[in-house]
């Protein structure tokens, strides 16, 4: 089983491989099983070519992925971390996100969990000043920017879950 470090610098790889737009490098991390719940509550996408539509789609987004400091469990299976995940399309968001991972013997990932939910999402509004700056009240103004990451987030659930493309974005 890897150890502790072995499993923490995992975390580290992937965001590095995926910021560097490595989808092959990225892939290299997991079993060709992989089951990779993004976000949880959604199906999961399983397998390599699962993943592979997943991360094309991340890449294309502009993806920036910000791991925080990793957790290791006792057993030598597992590894938590926060992250924070910036896209650049459709429109500029950032999620909050912590990730748990499932290694195998060889250090493999075979399973991830990714939890974070629609108040996980901020939108960047210097980008897109639609509906909100166009509000006549701060109460009209706070509805619209919570309307907008619903959709967003939505539009994110659908295309991490492969449902559609290419409004979908890497969470």
């Amino acid at each position: 089983m890897p150890d502790e470090a072995t499993r923490k610098k995992m975390v580290v790889d992937y965001a590095q491989r995926i910021n560097a737009g490595d989808i092959e490098g990225v892939l290299d991390l997991f079993t060709d099983d992989i089951v990779f719940a993004d976000p949880v509550g959604r199906p999961p996408m399983v397998g390599k070519g699962d993943l592979r539509r997943h991360l094309e789609l991340a890449v294309s987004c502009g993806t920036y992925e910000v791991p925080g400091q990793p957790v290791t469990s006792m057993d030598d299976r597992f590894v938590v971390a926060p992250s924070t995940i910036t896209v650049r399309w459709p429109r500029p968001m950032t999620f909050r996100v912590v990730g748990v991972v499932e290694l195998d013997e060889n250090g493999l990932g075979r399973r991830v969990d990714a939890f974070w939910g629609v108040t996980d999402v901020t939108m960047d509004e210097t980008e897109n000043p639609g509906n909100p700056e166009d509000a006549e009240t701060a109460e009209e103004a706070e509805t619209a920017k919570d309307a907008a990451a619903e959709d967003a987030a939505e539009s994110a659930i659908e295309g991490s879950a492969g449902t559609h493309r290419p409004e979908g974005i890497r969470a």
